[in-house]
Parts: C-alpha cells; sequence; structure tokens
C-alpha cells in the first residue's frame, strides 16, 4: 500500500526527483520569461497572419496552451501540428507572407520535429526555433535561423513551463497575444500558491491532487475542457498517461455535446469506472457556463461521476499555470499510487526502440 503522506515514498518511487521538477515549475516560468526577453526578434514578425507550432509530445503542448491564452480576439491565428509535414506552408521568408513556423522539440533530436524543420527549411518561410540543443539547436544555428533555448531539467513535459513562456514571449512580439510583466507575476504567484496546496508535504486530508489521485486510480479517466481550458485538457490527459501510467482521453466544449453524450447511457460497465474531469474557466462566457452545466448535470443523470476544477480568480496566464500545476502533481501521485517511477517512459521508450529495429 502506497502512502503519499511518507516522504519515504518519495524516495523509493521518485529517485530521479520528478517532485522537485513539478515544485519548481512557478521559478521556472520566472527565469524563462526574463531570458526571452534577450531574444532579438525581427520587427517583420509582427506583420505575421498565422503562427504555426511544430512539434511532438510534451514541447507541443505549449503551442496550445499558448493559442487558448491568444483566444478568439487575436488578430492572428495559431496553429498546431503535430506530424511528419505541414500542410499549407506558404512559404517566404517575409512574414508578410503571412506565416511564422516556430519548431520545438526539448532534446532536439525527435525524428517527427526533425522532419518538419527540413520541410520548412526548403519552403524557405520565417522560422524561430525552442529547444534545449542537439540536432535541431545545430541546424537552426548553422541555418541563421532564432533559437530560443530551454533551460530546465529532466524529461520534455517537464519543462511546459519554459517552453509556455518562451513562446508567450515570441507571440508577444507578433501581437499574437499580449502579456505584460505584471500578468507574469500574477501567474507566478498563482502557481506557488496551489504547489504550496498540493505539494509533497501537504497531507492528503488537505490536498485535493493527492485525494484526487486516489480516487480516480484503477478507473477511466476523461478530461474536458473549453475557452482557455481547451489545451488544459490535453495537457492533463497526456500527464495522466505519462506520470500517472493510467488510461485518460480528452476532449472538448462545445463539441463533445454534439456527439459524446450520446455514449454516456451505454455500456454501464464502463460508465461505473468513469470519471470526468471537468476544467472551467474562471468566470466563463455565459454561452461556455452553459454548456459546461449542461455537461454536468447530463453525467450525473447518467451515473457518471464528474467532478468540476475552475480556475483561479485572475487572468488567463494565472489560470492556465496554476491548472498546470495541479494537473502535474495528480498525474503524479497517480503514477505513485500505481507502484511506479512517474518518470519513467517504458512503453514511449518500447515504441521507439521498435521503430529503430
Amino acid at each position: 500500500m502506497v502512502d503519499l503522506d511518507d516522504l519515504n515514498t518519495f524516495k523509493r518511487l521518485d529517485p530521479s526527483g520528478l517532485h522537485l521538477r513539478l515544485q519548481g515549475l512557478p521559478g521556472q516560468c520566472s527565469q524563462a520569461w526574463r531570458e526571452a526577453k534577450s531574444l532579438q526578434a525581427p520587427v517583420a514578425w509582427r506583420q505575421c497572419r498565422e503562427v504555426i507550432v511544430a512539434g511532438m509530445g510534451g514541447s507541443a503542448i505549449a503551442g496550445n496552451l499558448a493559442a487558448d491564452l491568444a483566444g478568439l480576439s487575436s488578430p492572428t491565428s495559431i496553429r498546431v501540428v503535430r506530424d511528419f509535414e505541414i500542410s499549407g506552408m506558404t512559404g517566404g521568408p517575409d512574414p508578410k507572407s503571412g506565416q511564422l513556423l516556430v519548431v520545438c522539440s526539448f532534446s532536439g533530436e525527435t525524428e517527427e520535429t526533425l522532419a518538419m524543420f527540413h520541410q520548412a527549411r526548403n519552403t524557405g518561410v520565417a522560422m524561430a526555433v525552442i529547444t534545449s540543443g542537439g540536432t535541431l539547436g545545430r541546424l537552426a544555428m548553422e541555418a541563421g535561423v532564432p533559437v530560443m533555448p530551454v533551460d530546465a531539467p529532466g524529461e520534455p513535459r517537464s519543462a511546459v513551463g519554459y517552453n509556455l513562456m518562451l513562446l508567450a514571449s515570441l507571440l508577444d512580439r507578433t501581437g499574437a497575444v499580449s502579456i505584460t510583466d505584471e500578468e507574469v507575476d500574477e501567474a507566478v504567484a498563482a502557481a506557488s500558491l496551489m504547489v504550496s496546496q498540493v505539494g509533497i508535504e501537504t497531507p492528503a486530508d488537505r490536498n485535493p491532487a493527492k485525494r484526487l489521485a486516489a480516487d480516480l486510480l484503477g478507473g477511466l479517466t476523461l478530461v474536458y475542457g473549453g475557452g482557455i481550458f481547451s489545451g488544459m485538457a490535453l495537457r492533463w490527459k497526456s500527464q495522466i498517461n505519462e506520470n500517472g501510467k493510467s488510461w485518460a482521453f480528452a476532449e472538448l466544449l462545445p463539441e463533445l455535446l454534439h456527439n459524446s453524450v450520446e455514449s454516456f447511457s451505454g455500456g454501464p460497465e464502463i460508465g461505473q469506472r468513469t470519471t470526468a474531469l471537468l476544467l472551467k474557466p474562471y468566470l466563463a462566457a455565459p454561452p461556455l457556463e452553459l454548456r459546461y452545466r449542461a455537461l454536468g448535470e447530463t453525467l450525473t443523470g447518467a451515473g457518471i461521476k464528474n467532478r468540476t476544477f475552475t480556475g483561479v480568480e485572475g487572468g488567463p496566464l494565472a489560470q492556465s499555470l496554476s491548472m498546470i500545476v495541479l494537473g502535474d502533481y495528480l498525474s503524479y501521485y497517480m503514477g505513485l499510487l500505481n507502484g511506479i517511477n512517474p518518470s519513467d517512459t517504458p512503453g514511449i521508450d518500447l515504441s521507439k526502440q521498435r521503430m529503430t529495429e
């Protein structure tokens, strides 16, 4: 039996100290925001009409989170591509042609991301790179492509704060988003407060992440998000998969009300083992608020357990960083309760090995 209130549990099952990297997210965000200011971004980037974020896994999720921060009012479209190729690149190094490509790879060695980089180089589209180095970093430097270095320890998913703040700073310069130093300070403070509430030293009777992890263990988790938490639903899902070693799927509002709700009454044996987590923005717009309420009532009516987690009072960035912290710790505790080192990814490693054989 794993005891999350026994600090020896973390020494035994988390030898790499993943919990320290989770705890360090607020500081990671502050550091990245400061360092991003040193990038000399071409003034012409402000004229781009579309930003394409290319990457995979933990390196790509920052694109979804940043797109949510930009929102529908942004004059610039933000598109995230997880693939070998990017469709619809018009080419030309001048952002007046409409596009700026940001290639993201923590290791700099991701095969799919490198393929997209090479494709983009052949089209001549305006580019920037976010990486800790590796082949991508070397190729970018040789090609004269601006590089924003990621200086964060551990696995790619643990560098989400760094990636997000570097990307947010870049998007701020293009005019896709508008983020002030004061908003960053507010967000870092909100994330720090969440760490104090869900960190390893906070006992389960006062720690919502520990309690929820125990409730979800051994079941199927559905993560639903909308508005500024659309990308957040994907983040929670992938963290529950990678850290928690557990089944989880993500869907977005309002789309799921047009299809997925029809499945709620089917397969009662599945419904009994399912918990839906609704990630709801603070002060969601009335149309979205209505849909969250309808979804919760529909789930309850179908006998499916569900919980709603509302963003903290504050701006979009504060809500985003604090919700990242909550989801990361939840997934971490799920991995420990499964008796597995949450930082290891044997399934991913095996898949890569099979592709090279």
